[in-house]
């Protein structure tokens, strides 16, 4: 199996969309900028309204490498910054949900949706490089405060959550790291730059 559908099988059912919307539109802040970030058909485009720019000292790398990685890591972030607002939204959904519910009622309830969602997400998803899906775990881990491991045991039981997890080993990931600032100086500076509560504030009005 390709680290692709790894990375696939592991967010697929944590997203949610109606099934006759043709498009998603989310409305974001990046580097001092209001965005607008419109995702179709696993597309995403950033429409920017320049009325509306801040400007804000771009950040200094002391090596141009650093440079280049944090160009191209926030070129893939804009990419997956709108799975991993669905993925939030469906996550504190199913929490809201399930509550009061045993955790066998939880997981019926997970299994109930999960066909619908990998048939809405499963082609875009498997198109994420592997850095492309990182950068998307490790957004959601961070705006939750848990690892990806804990949430899929959460959802799915502990021998899923340990199954993926050994897998995903073969491939660079640990589930079970999470969000550790400091990790990768780069990606926290790129993350920073990305606001998912704004997103995440509007739906919850």
């Amino acid at each position: 199996m390709k680290l692709k559908n790894t990375v696939c099988l592991v967010i697929s059912f944590f997203f949610f969309i109606k099934l006759n919307s043709q498009y998603v539109e989310y409305r974001t802040q990046i580097d001092g900028e209001y965005v607008t970030l419109l995702i179709m058909d696993g597309d995403t485009m950033i429409m920017t309204e320049l009325e509306k720019i801040s400007v804000k000292a771009p950040k200094e790398f002391e090596y141009t490498d650093e440079k280049e990685k944090y160009l191209r890591y926030k070129k893939w972030a804009a990419i997956v910054y709108p799975y991993a607002v669905q993925g939030v939204r469906l996550y504190k959904q199913i929490e809201e949900e399930t509550k009061g519910q045993s955790k066998r009622e939880r997981r019926r309830f997970v299994r109930s949706i999960e066909k619908r969602l990998e048939d809405e997400f499963e082609k875009p998803l498997k198109n994420l490089s592997r850095t492309q899906g990182l950068l998307l775990t490790k957004m959601m881990e961070r705006n939750l405060g848990k690892p990806f491991f804990t949430i899929i045991k959460e959802l799915k039981g502990g021998f899923t959550a340990s199954y993926f997890n050994e897998f995903s080993k073969f491939y660079g990931y640990d589930l079970k790291d999470g969000y550790r600032v400091g990790a990768d100086p780069i990606m926290d500076a790129v993350l920073e730059d990305f606001d998912l509560n704004k997103d995440l504030e509007q739906w919850q009005k």
